[in-house]
């Protein structure tokens, strides 16, 4: 009897996946594409990666070349919105800024440039009510990356044709697509401890 009901089973469980559609891939497609708007998707989510990457290396060598302490990416991009505005700012702040959550790799990032006399804390002894701020050394070295950026990076985006309304159109659509991935992002969260 044991036997049969497995064999039942595997019979229907045959026949169920008989009636559902055959997922057909092209060559050199994967899971991620497996339709033309997933597709589409992957090369654009592929695009982003590739420029995500480009773009903090060349933040990390252009502060590098302004400043001998050894910085990646993200710790520029924290530097500097520490930097913005002259202003100091919590580290939830700088987190809403940069579209960060993961505050404990943002507390690395300020202890780290603490450590490098780049910026410097201000007020409470709270962590939450504590404030950051660009020290004199941190405002040359900000100073000096702003400079090595505006010789480097602008002149050759002028060189490209149509920039200026290109550049319009695709902040735009960044925005729109990061509000998208946040509420796709919120959608896997509420399915994440469903059955």
């Amino acid at each position: 009897m044991k036997r049969t009901k497995t064999a039942v089973k595997k019979i229907a469980d045959t026949a169920r996946l008989k009636k559902q559609p055959a997922v057909t891939e092209r060559p050199g497609s994967w899971h991620l594409a497996r339709t033309e708007t997933e597709r589409r998707l992957t090369d654009f989510e592929f695009g982003l990666e590739r420029l995500a990457q480009a773009y903090y290396r060349w933040k990390a060598a252009c502060l590098a070349a302004v400043c001998d302490v050894p910085l990646t990416g993200d710790d520029v991009a924290v530097l500097n919105v520490v930097r913005m505005g002259d202003e100091p700012k919590r580290l939830s702040e700088i987190g809403q800024l940069l579209n960060r959550v993961d505050v404990p790799n943002l507390q690395y990032a300020t202890r780290k440039l603490v450590r490098a006399g780049l910026i410097e804390t201000e007020g409470s002894s709270s962590r939450k009510e504590t404030r950051y701020r660009a020290t004199a050394t941190g405002h040359s070295v900000t100073e000096a990356y702003a400079a090595l950026r505006a010789a480097t990076l602008p002149p050759m985006l002028e060189a490209l044709d149509g920039w200026a309304a290109k550049s319009e159109m695709t902040s735009s659509h960044l925005d729109l697509i990061s509000s998208l991935y946040a509420q796709a992002a919120q959608v896997a969260i509420t399915r994440r401890h469903q059955p």
